[in-house]
């Protein structure tokens, strides 16, 4: 009886015991947490929304200053725009040397532009103190609105207003095409820009129903920030909440306003947070 009840004494301290070693080996796992969204929950910051989507707001305060190292000229943006326009940055110069092609660096033309901003290169263009590659002589003010719109935004529309928008190296699309000097930049921007969230804007105008502006393949976008954007814009405008203020040819933007905020490359809309 005795030797029984030692040999059940010695299986349980021998249970116990091992009980003990299996924890201490193989500890409890902490549940991964979840990655951190590229979409804030609040984009707008501190800024009134309604102002926000115009442009009247100030970058200095709200945006992220950027100094290009290729230019030397100063820009704003939104935070998580830069850290993604960054990452595709050093990507693609990445490639490149691994391509072994010698090309020229991404680099800024434009970025943000204010409510402000916008009013003055729109009436430089209307009253022809800005050059474009038709003029504007003998034209009647609608014809003018409409040559204006073929590659610049009314102030109020520009989705530059948002700090998602950037235009990249040069504002020519034949700087972009076969042959030109950054044709394999412009090659690699659509097989890769969408992994950053960014997408050209303004794609092929016949692929847009000839609607909005026409072609610009120095455009891009952060999709996951200006879909969103976008979306606020249409709200806001349907309810007459955006202010536009009072500028040359203003008269004859109120049905277009709409149509040149929409007229954007469908595959923007297919770029999301949950994609990259």
């Amino acid at each position: 009886m005795l030797f029984k009840i030692n040999t059940i004494l010695l299986a349980t301290i021998l249970l116990v015991s091992c009980k003990r070693l299996n924890s201490k080996a193989t500890p409890t796992a902490k549940p991964a947490s979840k990655p951190k969204s590229v979409v804030p929950k609040n984009i707008y910051g501190n800024v009134e929304k309604t102002k926000y989507l115009v442009g009247n707001y100030s970058s200095n305060k709200h945006l992220k200053y950027y100094k290009d190292k290729v230019n030397g000229r100063s820009f704003h943006m939104r935070h998580d725009v830069y850290r993604q326009f960054l990452k595709m940055q050093a990507a693609y110069a990445r490639d490149a040397s691994s391509d072994r092609q010698k090309v020229r660096k991404i680099f800024l033309r434009s970025a943000f532009r204010s409510f402000w901003s916008q009013k003055y290169i729109w009436e430089s263009k209307y009253t022809g103190k800005r050059k474009m590659g038709k003029s504007i002589v003998g034209k009647s003010p609608a014809q003018k609105v409409n040559l204006i719109l073929e590659y610049s935004s009314a102030p109020g529309t520009s989705r530059h207003h948002w700090g998602t928008d950037l235009d990249l190296n040069a504002l020519s699309n034949a700087y972009f095409k076969k042959g030109g000097q950054g044709e394999y930049l412009y090659q690699w921007l659509l097989k890769n820009a969408y992994k950053y969230g960014f997408c050209q804007t303004y794609n092929s105008h016949a692929k847009r129903n000839f609607q909005g502006y026409f072609e610009e393949r120095w455009h891009w976008s952060y999709a996951p920030i200006a879909n969103r954007l976008q979306a606020d814009w249409n709200e806001a405008y349907k309810k007459g909440k955006l202010d536009f203020k009072k500028h040359l040819g203003d008269a004859y933007l109120s049905e277009k306003r709409p149509i040149y905020v929409n007229a954007i490359n469908s595959s923007c809309a297919k770029i999301t947070s949950a994609s990259l």
